[in-house]
């Protein structure tokens, strides 16, 4: 059976008590304290030790502290004592005789005197000659004082009874005699606190509650919101996705009233202050003095509510706080503490942090402090901040000046949002041309020129001439120190937090990664430019999105996933907008489009990106290579012109493959073209494209050489198809091994001299001889020792 929610992660508490039961049952008395905050389980324990005592034969009396009762003496033991016969001695105390039913008078209040704390020792000594008895008290801390003080003197005449008394005090509450609770916990014989569960008692109850296993990151989030407090775990757990836990309100709500009739608005206004924390100020926002308060939050901290700074140890309880205020109270209390704080000299952010929370207050001093901490949030590169206030701001009279800043924050981080307020605030503001292309409008103009790549941009306006430069290091196949910027440039616009520069950027790097042949992070940096566009409004329409679409889809075509390299397109119209980057998105899509068997939907998208290219006066390299013939001259003459070397080394290997032995030199400047780089997918394809000609042209030795250099560079970039077709050539030779000729091979790479393999073959020994001079030609190697690699790697 599963233990009880309260118990989950409690088994050395449990394990506590079960032991001082056992020794309780020989006759050594104990008194245990079981302390814990608000719903820590401490009644879960209490519960959960009444059960094991009555199962293991003890006499069990029961109650628990009663706040409204508090001033009734001997109101517990009344009601411990319920079903217990009084002596005769009871007659002579009318305290006593009302306690335990014989009188029907209140009890008088006063101090406890020794003949009455004599009875009840006298009354739970003759109870435990009978049998074992477990006296249970849970919320001492609520008992009367008459009451309390007998508790606290059991620990000295149980000691030797067969009486097991346990006393649970919850931590923080309220007590009518915090002296005497005091000597009970000096007096008992051990404490036992509850405090947070592990991480591992957090998953337990979780998945019990659940029914279902929980992963590490789930877990992670229920102690962030919910710490290891059973009570906030479960009110979690049970709460409907997106709400807050009602049903805390009441447990939190009654003890806070227990506490100090302050005590509610002082946590709701702690709910609403956040790390603004301080004394004076709490105590002046719910208009008490700082003295009283200072009581209030030191009970609070015990309870588990408080951290040591004054702030809400658990998310959930600070939510499920605010969420407990009307709209109206939790804007009144955000605007008190903003004039609070400003009066106290806070930060223009720690205030208006509050102001965004409130409606308009129509004062000046408002405005003025939104922007000012909407100019210190920008200067620490926090956009979203900026803009928040600066939106808050608008909504405060005479504010209208501020609509060009607020619309180049949001040009950061909501594009959309920016072109409509720049276009309000300057028509011809510099800025909405760039941001106008993010949302498919763009200038009929061609883009600045290039940028120095070895002068990092100051400004977001000075990023595309630096992407330019970037792109350009590539065609001259300096992968590495484009890659390099490309990873500087993401880091500052990531400073920046502009989030087109930023996909700008991944975009850039992805395709960085592409030529370097690192497919996987080349794809993932795709995806998240996407992701970032996305974020910022960006239209699907649009030259960002194109680019971003292209480098994700060439990617996963290199990687050999075809399918999923045309799904990329779905997003895309049948007829791409004339955008400017259109033609290379049409490149792509082409070369997709063959790759899926779509030859003529590809060839015409291949077409329609040199139309295009022709229509703005330029050209560009690679779209022509997929369709092949005479546009093939033109691309070589046109990368030779541009000193675009991947492409280049490209089409001379599809000339090459294409013209078989009379191709090789072809094949052989494609490889030294491409040596000087680290394009290792390029590379790869090239030496491969040589060792099978030089195969072809029965030039073993050095097309071996060619495939094993192939297979090692197509394993680098994970391009399983490849590396597996290349190890097919490498298997089969020019002519391949025949049967004979691999078993043969088999046992000589096993060390077996030519007799013996003659002998285990039942042939001649010319025959060995023969056979094994074939094989070294076909595989390409001097001797028997390069027999057994030869082999593993021909598969």
């Amino acid at each position: 059976m599963a233990a009880k929610p309260g118990l989950v992660g409690r088994d050395r508490e449990t394990t506590r008590l079960a032991g001082a039961l056992s020794a309780a049952a020989r006759g050594d008395g104990h008194l245990v304290v079981a302390t814990g905050g608000l719903g820590s389980g401490k009644t879960a324990l209490l519960t959960a030790a009444r059960e094991l005592a009555a199962q293991r034969g003890f006499t069990v009396l029961a109650a628990r502290g009663s706040y409204l009762e508090r001033e009734l003496p001997f109101g517990l033991v009344s009601r411990l004592f319920v079903c217990v016969q009084p002596g005769d001695e009871v007659q002579h105390l009318p305290r006593i005789a009302a306690a335990l039913g014989q009188s029907d008078q209140l009890a008088e209040p006063g101090p406890v005197t020794l003949p009455e704390l004599h009875v009840l020792h006298r009354a739970l000594a003759r109870m435990a000659n009978e049998r074992p008895v477990a006296l249970v008290v849970d919320d001492a801390q609520w008992a009367d004082q008459p009451s309390l003080q007998w508790l606290s003197t059991l620990p000295h005449r149980i000691e030797h009874l067969p009486v097991f008394a346990l006393a649970g005090i919850g931590a923080g509450e309220v007590c009518t005699g915090p002296q005497t609770l005091e000597e009970l916990l000096a007096a008992s014989t051990s404490e036992i606190r509850l405090d947070e569960l592990s991480f591992d008692g957090v998953r337990a109850l979780v998945e019990q509650e659940l029914g279902r296993r929980a992963g590490d990151e789930f877990v992670t989030l229920c102690r962030t919101q919910a710490g290891g407090n059973p009570l906030l775990l479960l009110n979690l757990l049970r709460a409907h996705p997106g709400e807050t836990a009602p049903a805390l309100l009441p447990t939190v709500n009654v003890r806070l009233r227990r506490l100090a009739p302050h005590a509610p608005d002082a946590l709701h206004a702690l709910a609403v202050l956040g790390g603004e924390v301080t004394l004076p100020r709490v105590a002046e926002l719910i208009g008490t003095e700082p003295c009283e308060l200072a009581g209030t939050i030191a009970s609070l901290h015990r309870m588990g509510l408080l951290s040591a700074d004054g702030s809400l140890v658990h998310p959930l309880v600070r939510n499920t706080l605010r969420e407990e205020l009307t709209i109206t109270e939790r804007q009144d209390l955000h605007a008190a503490a903003a004039r609070l704080l400003t009066e106290t000299g806070a930060s223009a952010e720690a205030v208006a942090e509050h102001l965004v929370e409130t409606r308009p207050l129509d004062e000046e001093w408002a405005t003025a402090v939104l922007v000012s901490a909407a100019g210190r949030a920008r200067a620490r590169n926090r956009v979203v901040d900026a803009v928040r206030y600066l939106r808050r701001a608008m909504d405060e009279p005479g504010s209208q000046d501020l609509l060009a800043e607020l619309g180049e924050a949001e040009s950061y981080v909501d594009v959309p949002a920016a072109v409509d307020h720049l276009g309000e605030a300057d028509p011809a503001h510099p800025a909405l041309p760039g941001l106008l292309a993010l949302l498919g409008e763009e200038p009929e103009f061609e883009p600045d020129g290039i940028g120095d790549p070895d002068v990092m941009p100051v400004t977001p306006s000075e990023f595309d001439p630096y992407l330019r430069a970037i792109a350009f290091l590539r065609t001259r196949g300096e992968l590495a120190a484009a890659y390099a910027r490309a990873d500087r440039a993401l880091t500052i616009a990531r400073r920046w937090q502009h989030r087109p520069c930023v996909a700008a950027a991944l975009t850039a790097r992805s395709a960085c990664l592409r030529d370097l042949g690192r497919l996987v992070a080349a794809e993932s940096d795709a995806r998240e430019a996407l992701a970032t566009l996305e974020s910022c409004g960006a239209a699907r329409v649009s030259t960002p999105i194109f680019a971003a679409l292209t480098e994700l889809s060439l990617a996963l075509l290199d990687m050999g996933d075809v399918e999923t390299a045309a799904q990329v397109f779905e997003v895309v119209p049948g007829e791409v907008p004339d955008l400017f980057g259109a033609p290379a998105l049409l490149a792509a899509r082409g070369r997709v489009r063959i790759a899926a068997e779509r030859r003529k939907d590809g060839v015409r998208d291949l077409l329609d990106c040199g139309e295009r290219l022709r229509a703005r006066g330029c050209d560009s390299t690679s779209w022509r290579l997929p369709l092949g013939g005479d546009h093939l001259v033109a691309e070589e003459l046109l990368a030779r012109a541009t000193g675009a070397v991947l492409p280049l080394a490209a089409v001379l290997r599809e000339q090459g493959v294409l013209r078989g032995l009379e191709g090789i030199a072809l094949l052989e400047e494609s490889v030294a073209l491409l040596s000087t780089t680290n394009a290792l997918l390029e590379r790869a394809r090239s030496h491969f494209a040589l060792g099978r000609a030089l195969h072809l042209a029965g030039r073993v030795k050095p097309a071996r050489v060619e495939l094993r250099t192939a297979v090692d560079l197509a394993d680098d970039c994970g391009v399983d198809d490849l590396a597996e077709e290349i190890r097919q050539e490498l298997a089969a030779g020019p002519a391949g091994l025949t049967e004979s000729e691999r078993r043969v091979a088999a046992l000589a790479a096993e060390g077996k001299m030519n007799r013996e393999i003659a002998a285990a073959l039942f042939v001649q020994l010319r025959t060995v001889e023969i056979h094994l001079t074939k094989v070294y030609r076909k595989l390409g190697i001097d001797g028997r020792d390069q027999l057994a690699p030869a082999l593993r790697l021909a598969g």
